[in-house]
């Protein structure tokens, strides 16, 4: 990353400081889908850190490599949150009649695979699956099959279907739908989850011969090519939505911002941070990735060490962030792009989870990533309203009502 340039905040960005029904059909073609909390899921901060950054084929840190043995579900691809949160999921029709599962809906991924009836038993459990013999719909694509390996060198493999998806009250057609046959011990450690259900912009599936992503089939049948989230703060009533934008969510305009030329991800660039309370903002060009499969928020080291510095007994350990959970409040953080947009993730959230080994030490939901760009994962989607503009080949931010 180029080196920070120091500014008088004065002199560059000022910040401009309802909720409709989280799963309801709004016309044949838009709806609006709720995320249900996971009351299974363990925080575990470390692990969701270790997972981002093997999600993103980032190398390890030699520090870090003694959590890798006591961390069981860092496999795990989720929309989760922090503190007293759990895993977002969201409710999903498979077949004809629909059959529900839960499924995480990920901006980082591009397949649509779940769990079903053709899944070896050690790795169905006892979740629910799509029984494929009971869908009158459902139609085997002969001659393909798809293999999917993440960062974290977990892995899925199978059959492939065409049939209908329900999602939020609109019945996505001819989608092609990947029936797990094997899946990995990493993916399996969460019985709540159900599949996948990826949302990357140009990300090709992993099908062979090559099939189109579900996503993609569905935006073409909406009435606007656009899809939007707003995930909430220890609170139940967040969505996402598909086909239109819910005006009752934001508090002021959009402001757009184009995604990187050939993004195959919903990436673009950032242009300042600033530590609230602090008179300077620090200036530079970075490539960040909003992803709703990621719980943390990853930046620049020296991003990262900056914010830190301003927390008292703070420190870098193990890799990692920490710093006393009884220490004064962590100050907000205020991200800037180049349309005059300022986003402000407040310091609460950034105070992710107490250690599992170590209850009076916390570790923050903002940490380091040595990576030509950065993540802004959970932490930072929790603080805005974001709409991902398809047709438009662009990212949207505003703000909204934030939790006290």
């Amino acid at each position: 990353m180029p080196a920070i340039v120091v500014w008088l905040l004065l002199a560059i960005l000022a910040l401009a400081a309802g909720a409709s029904p989280a799963h309801r059909k709004l016309s044949p073609r838009s709806m609006s889908l709720g995320l249900e909390r996971n009351p299974g899921y363990a925080r575990d901060g470390p692990g969701q850190y270790l997972r981002a950054l093997k999600k993103w084929g980032v190398e390890i840190p030699n520090g870090f490599s003694n959590l890798t043995s006591i961390r069981g579900d860092v496999g795990d691809i989720t929309a989760s949150s922090f503190n007293h949160d759990r895993e977002f999921l969201s409710r999903v029709g498979f077949g004809t009649p629909f059959q529900y599962m839960n499924v995480d809906l990920d901006t980082g991924s591009a397949d649509v695979w779940v769990y079903t009836s053709e899944t070896k038993a050690v790795d169905r459990g006892g979740r629910a699956v799509w029984v494929i013999e009971n869908s009158t719909t459902a139609k085997r694509v002969p001659g393909a099959d798809w293999k999917i390996e993440y960062g974290d060198e977990s892995t899925a493999n199978g059959n492939v279907y065409i049939d209908n998806i329900d999602v939020g009250g609109f019945t996505v057609k001819d989608a092609v739908v990947e029936s797990a046959v094997e899946v990995s011990p990493l993916l399996t450690s969460d019985p709540y989850l159900g599949g996948i259900f990826g949302l990357a912009y140009g990300h090709r599936s992993q099908v062979y011969p090559h099939q189109p992503a579900v996503w993609r089939t569905m935006m073409q049948q909406l009435d606007k090519q656009v899809f939007t989230t707003d995930f909430k703060w220890h609170g139940d009533d967040g969505a996402f939505t598909f086909g239109y934008i819910d005006e009752s969510r934001h508090i002021d305009e959009i402001k757009y911002t184009p995604l990187k030329p050939g993004a195959i991800f919903w990436s673009f660039n950032f242009t300042g941070i600033h530590i609230v309370g602090q008179n300077l903002w620090y200036l530079s060009q970075w490539e960040v990735i909003a992803d709703t499969g990621t719980s943390l928020m990853l930046l620049s080291p020296d991003v990262v060490n900056t914010y830190y510095s301003a927390v008292p007994a703070a420190r870098f350990e193990d890799s990692t962030w920490v710093f006393p959970c009884n220490s004064s409040p962590l100050p907000d953080f205020e991200i800037g792009l180049a349309n005059g947009w300022v986003g402000r993730v407040p310091g609460r959230y950034i105070n992710y989870t107490s250690l599992q080994d170590d209850p009076k030490t916390c570790m923050g939901g903002l940490q380091p990533i040595d990576h030509p760009f950065g993540i802004l994962g959970a932490v930072f989607l929790k603080s805005v309203y974001a709409v991902y503009d398809v047709a438009g080949s662009r990212i949207g931010f505003a703000h909204k009502n934030l939790d006290i």
